[in-house]
């Protein structure tokens, strides 16, 4: 009876998908976390701050034309604008070869739109 390998010893290490190198850990320690989550943050903050404050205001279709909120609106539309110009290069999302079309986790990537006063106010109303 010929003899048999010895079966190697299973750890008990969990099973993963993904490894990181030792390069990519310090990266990640020195850098904090990247541009586009702290911008994509930033802009899910103030579209809250001023949803809440169109909910505060009397009236909220007169509160969008007031100069804070146009304000706010404006810096919005430009952390998105941001955001759609940045976003495909920081997180650096993979190409579909036969489309040429950006992917982002699986699916293909559109830019966040702009929002307007109009928006703003159909958010207000619905929530």
């Amino acid at each position: 009876m010929p003899k048999t390998e010895p079966r190697p010893i299973e750890t008990v290490a969990p099973a993963r998908n993904f490894t990181l190198t030792v390069d990519d850990r310090v990266r990640a320690y020195t850098q904090g976390v990247p541009g586009y989550i702290r911008r994509r943050r930033r802009i899910e903050d103030l579209e809250a701050r001023l949803i809440a404050a169109l909910r505060a205001a009397d009236d909220p279709v007169q509160a969008v034309g007031s100069r804070a909120v146009a304000a706010d609106l404006a810096m919005l539309n430009e952390l998105i604008g941001r955001h759609n110009r940045y976003y495909p290069i920081e997180a650096n999302l993979p190409i579909e070869v036969r489309t040429g079309r950006l992917l982002d986790r699986g699916v293909p990537w559109r830019p966040m739109a702009h929002v307007t006063g109009g928006d703003l106010l159909a958010r207000v109303a619905t929530d």
